[in-house]
């Protein structure tokens, strides 16, 4: 069997041992793509484009889901998102900026940038945010490290925007924000840094790998560990020249951070980046990334397949709406893409549902959302998006058509032969379900323009037929969209040989 190899655009047509193709899949094993599931609508819309989202669990086990536009913010109840802004159309977020939410205990906190204070939501007791206590400055980006609230990228009544300060609360107390510098802030441990070198801070993460948090700039990446009074913390600069292209494109997972930079993605341990895209998928992607929309880049894990996923705007988006998503599996370092158009992705958690809580979704019949799907068990992690109608949205509709192609292949890989041509009668494909065709893309030298023949079909056999001689030759597998399958692993091939070159 010629196996479906990793996903490698980036490297040279001819001698590359991966695949060139690897569309509406995913990369499940070391082995094997299964289905991209499209999107299907759950939940009704919002009052505009969604610009932040994220699920926290109270103590007592409820779930709840919160998501911000650029006036608003919302709790989903049920079926619906009630506004629970602090007042209607309370806030003006900026176009590129994002909702930051953090969970601190009960506690829910808000930042969408330098136009509105902090916010806050006491889960179990409040209805509506309100201006989080204590005055702190109005920042981008929020985080929970040790047992703080650090907020990064600043706009502060006293020195104005300073996009390379992060400034913590009280320990212990995220309502208290004590002027800095006082006995008071001494006290409880409240100060702020400028991080010297980076530029910007553009997302901070809590615990990663063993440190205790991560600050990443937009060239530069700090390490952060707690230290007490009276210097509270340390930041050390563990990386440089790299750093996070977009704050929402960092993903906090596990032991490491993962995140786009201007030169590719890494895994960032807590002490430092290793690079998991180059020379695979990082010229791939920015040639077919929008640069003039990169604040629409978000990022999610999908903790059950071990996926790490970023949408962005690709080619032939429109006004900037990401239509794009690329997927990186990181235990096994292979990738693939997606296109599905969303306004963001987010890791979910589900509210859970009852039977009798079913009509409110709609019938039988309407309901699009599979009553297999962990959308309807509570307290479990998924992927969740906000789909191009400002929709809460899951990836649990029928598998999209997918594309998967084989490495070039030739006489001296098929037949231990050097310089023979083949003459190929018929590819078996190896997958486990659904309808499926074959192309085949050959060409005659490495130089030598491509041509492909197909798509066949398949006979009862599992065949698709050909009668084709070349010296090079891939195949891809479409699998129709809609189909039940779980892992396409490649193909089998009937060839003989056909002379010398």
């Amino acid at each position: 069997m010629l196996e479906f190899s990793e996903w490698l655009p980036d490297q040279p047509a001819y001698g590359n041992p991966g695949a060139n193709d690897a569309k509406n899949c995913l990369p499940l094993t070391s082995k094997s793509y299964g289905p991209l599931p499209g999107l299907s609508t759950v939940v009704d819309a919002l009052s505009n484009s969604a610009q932040g989202a994220a699920s926290v669990r109270q103590y007592d086990g409820t779930i709840h889901t919160f998501a911000g536009d650029d006036q608003d913010l919302f709790l989903l109840n049920a079926t619906a998102f009630a506004n629970v802004s602090k007042s209607a159309a309370a806030y003006t977020t900026a176009a590129d900026d994002h909702w930051d939410f953090i969970q601190y205990g009960n506690r829910v906190i808000a930042v969408n940038g330098h136009t509105d204070a902090p916010q806050t939501y006491l889960m179990g007791t409040d209805s509506a945010f309100s201006d989080l206590a204590g005055s702190p400055p109005q920042a981008k980006h929020a985080a929970v490290i040790n047992n703080f609230v650090m907020l990064g990228n600043i706009d502060d009544a006293t020195d104005g925007v300073v996009p390379q300060r992060v400034h913590w609360c009280a320990i212990d107390d995220p309502t208290s924000w004590p002027t800095i510098g006082s006995a008071a802030a001494a006290a409880v441990q409240s100060d702020r840094q400028d991080l010297p070198q980076g530029w910007a801070v553009e997302a901070i993460t809590g615990a990663v790998g063993g440190a205790d948090g991560a600050v990443f700039m937009r060239n530069s990446v700090y390490r952060v560990q707690y230290e007490g009074a009276p210097a509270v913390f340390s930041f050390t600069e563990v990386e440089r020249s790299r750093g996070a292209l977009t704050g929402k494109s960092v993903v906090n997972v596990g032991p490491y951070a993962f995140f786009l930079s201007e030169t590719g993605f890494y895994a960032f341990d807590g002490t430092q980046s290793t690079a998991v895209g180059n020379q695979k998928i990082d010229k791939y992607f920015f040639n077919d990334l929008d640069l003039n929309f990169i604040h629409r880049i978000t990022a999610a894990a999908d903790p059950v397949e071990k996926l790490v996923i970023w949408s962005y705007p690709g080619s032939g988006n429109v006004d900037g709406e990401p239509n794009k998503l690329i997927i990186f599996n990181w235990e096994t370092s292979r990738w693939s893409y997606g296109e599905v158009v969303t306004q963001l992705i987010f890791s979910d958690t589900t509210v859970g549902y009852t039977l009798d809580q079913l009509d409110s979704f709609g019938t039988m019949e309407t309901i699009t959302t599979s009553l297999d799907d962990r959308f309807w068990v509570g307290g479990l992690n998924s992927l969740s998006a906000f789909n191009s109608d400002k929709k809460l949205s899951t990836f649990s509709g029928s598998a999209l058509e997918a594309t998967m192609t084989t490495s070039e292949f030739g006489g001296n890989e098929v037949f231990q032969l050097p310089n023979e041509r083949m003459f190929i009668n018929g590819v078996r494909p190896y997958v486990d379900g659904g309808t499926y065709t074959v192309s085949l893309t050959h060409r005659d030298s490495p130089s030598g323009a491509t041509t492909t023949d197909g798509p066949s079909t398949v006979d009862g056999n599992g065949m698709a037929h050909f009668t084709r001689s070349c010296r090079y030759a891939r195949a891809t597998v479409t699998v129709a969209a809609g189909g039940t399958w779980s892992h396409a692993q490649g193909i089998d091939l009937d060839a003989t040989q056909d002379g010398e070159f």
